[in-house]
């Protein structure tokens, strides 16, 4: 029994720390320093305590499994953290052939800072619109975007950093 309590607790060591892990990547990657230091940290003082278990007793496949297992987990949970927080903004991207003057109102109807810019695509002119907002919101991006133009072309950005620009007010209500 205690060779697979042992080998629990490997098991949930090393889910909490890569989990961990891969949240201070992102936040590292965004170039938040003091939370990628602190969780970063917290990661290795978990993967010392988890490794050390290990090592003890290389003999054990229970350990061994535990510690590979946890590893997978980790980063499958970090990975479900992460998208739920949404940490940090992104660039939209929207290339409309049609709708894109009705796309920019659309979007600007709900808040969303738009830039309007023009272009000529394969065969017309485009209407090419940008939007930086919040990750988080991304997703109601998109549908305003597929409601007024299903045949709109969009690319989402990681935008690193934003310095100024339009935020609407948070709606605390949600």
């Amino acid at each position: 029994m205690d060779i697979l309590l042992g080998a629990l607790l490997i098991f949930a060591l090393r889910v909490v720390g890569i989990s961990v892990s891969t949240l201070a990547t992102i936040l590292m990657v965004q170039g938040r320093k003091f939370p990628a230091i602190a969780s970063g940290s917290l990661s290795a003082f978990v993967y010392v305590i988890a490794i050390g278990r290990v090592v003890t007793n290389l003999d054990n496949v229970w350990n061994l499994a535990a510690y590979v297992l946890g590893f997978a987990v980790g980063t499958w949970v970090g990975m479900v953290l992460e998208q739920r927080m949404a940490l940090g903004y992104a660039d939209v991207r929207i290339i409309s052939t049609q709708q894109g003057e009705s796309v920019a109102a659309a979007l600007r109807g709900a808040g969303f800072g738009v830039t309007q810019l023009h272009g000529y695509g394969l065969h017309s002119p485009v209407a090419i619109l940008e939007a930086l907002v919040p990750r988080k919101r991304v997703s109601q991006v998109l549908q305003i975007t597929e409601s007024v133009d299903d045949k709109a072309t969009v690319a989402v950005y990681e935008a690193r950093s934003v310095q100024r620009g339009y935020w609407r007010p948070p709606d605390r209500r949600r």
